[in-house]
Protein backbone atom coordinates (compact mmCIF):
# COMPACT_ATOMS: atom_id res chain seq x y z
CA UNK A 1 0.00 0.00 0.00
CA UNK A 2 1.26 3.12 -0.97
CA UNK A 3 1.10 6.46 1.05
CA UNK A 4 -1.45 8.67 0.32
CA UNK A 5 -0.65 11.48 -1.44
CA UNK A 6 -2.56 13.79 -0.41
CA UNK A 7 -1.15 17.78 -0.63
CA UNK A 8 -3.33 18.87 2.39
CA UNK A 9 -1.47 16.49 4.96
CA UNK A 10 1.50 18.07 3.53
CA UNK A 11 0.61 21.60 4.34
CA UNK A 12 -0.58 20.92 7.48
CA UNK A 13 2.65 19.39 8.59
CA UNK A 14 4.45 22.51 7.52
CA UNK A 15 2.53 24.43 9.11
CA UNK A 16 2.42 22.32 12.00
CA UNK A 17 5.95 21.15 12.92
CA UNK A 18 8.07 24.16 13.07
CA UNK A 19 6.35 25.63 16.49
CA UNK A 20 8.32 22.61 17.76
CA UNK A 21 11.98 23.68 15.77
CA UNK A 22 14.40 25.67 17.65
CA UNK A 23 16.30 27.51 15.30
CA UNK A 24 19.17 28.40 17.65
CA UNK A 25 19.68 24.66 18.54
CA UNK A 26 22.72 22.86 17.31
CA UNK A 27 21.33 20.66 14.44
CA UNK A 28 19.88 22.52 11.71
CA UNK A 29 16.74 23.25 11.23
CA UNK A 30 15.98 20.50 8.17
CA UNK A 31 17.44 17.97 10.14
CA UNK A 32 14.74 18.97 13.05
CA UNK A 33 11.94 19.05 10.84
CA UNK A 34 12.87 15.47 9.67
CA UNK A 35 13.40 13.79 13.12
CA UNK A 36 10.17 15.27 13.87
CA UNK A 37 8.45 14.35 10.76
CA UNK A 38 9.91 10.43 11.26
CA UNK A 39 9.05 10.32 14.93
CA UNK A 40 5.04 11.53 14.20
CA UNK A 41 5.48 8.94 11.19
CA UNK A 42 6.34 6.33 13.35
CA UNK A 43 3.90 7.16 16.37
CA UNK A 44 0.66 7.13 13.40
CA UNK A 45 2.11 3.74 12.25
CA UNK A 46 2.43 2.41 15.64
CA UNK A 47 -0.84 3.39 16.35
CA UNK A 48 -2.56 1.85 13.25
CA UNK A 49 -0.97 -1.17 13.68
CA UNK A 50 -2.71 -1.29 17.74
CA UNK A 51 -5.56 -0.58 15.93
CA UNK A 52 -5.81 -2.91 13.62
CA UNK A 53 -4.81 -5.91 16.08
CA UNK A 54 -7.34 -4.50 18.86
CA UNK A 55 -9.85 -4.66 16.45
CA UNK A 56 -9.46 -7.98 14.69
CA UNK A 57 -9.46 -9.48 18.70
CA UNK A 58 -12.74 -7.51 19.19
CA UNK A 59 -14.30 -8.98 15.78
CA UNK A 60 -13.08 -12.32 16.87
CA UNK A 61 -14.79 -12.37 19.89
CA UNK A 62 -18.24 -10.64 18.62
CA UNK A 63 -18.43 -13.78 15.69
CA UNK A 64 -18.02 -16.12 18.60
CA UNK A 65 -20.82 -15.08 20.84
CA UNK A 66 -24.14 -16.13 19.13
CA UNK A 67 -26.30 -13.56 21.03
CA UNK A 68 -23.96 -10.65 19.41
CA UNK A 69 -24.94 -12.41 16.24
CA UNK A 70 -28.41 -12.32 16.98
CA UNK A 71 -28.63 -8.94 17.78
CA UNK A 72 -26.79 -7.64 14.42
CA UNK A 73 -29.25 -9.52 12.55
CA UNK A 74 -32.04 -8.14 14.12
CA UNK A 75 -30.49 -4.73 13.97
CA UNK A 76 -30.00 -5.64 10.31
CA UNK A 77 -33.13 -6.64 9.30
CA UNK A 78 -34.89 -3.46 11.45
CA UNK A 79 -33.05 -0.72 9.50
CA UNK A 80 -33.87 -2.49 6.41
CA UNK A 81 -37.26 -2.75 7.01
CA UNK A 82 -37.30 0.68 8.05
CA UNK A 83 -35.56 2.08 5.22
CA UNK A 84 -38.54 -0.03 3.13
CA UNK A 85 -41.20 1.56 4.69
CA UNK A 86 -39.40 5.00 4.78
CA UNK A 87 -39.35 4.62 0.63
CA UNK A 88 -43.06 3.31 0.64
CA UNK A 89 -44.22 6.50 2.50
CA UNK A 90 -41.75 8.96 0.27
CA UNK A 91 -44.20 11.31 -1.77
CA UNK A 92 -43.45 11.91 -5.59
Amino acid sequence: MSPDPNPKTAIFFLAFLPQFVDSGASLPVWVQLAILGTMVNLIFTFADIVTVLLADVILARLKRSSGVQALVRRAGGTILIGLGAHLALQKG
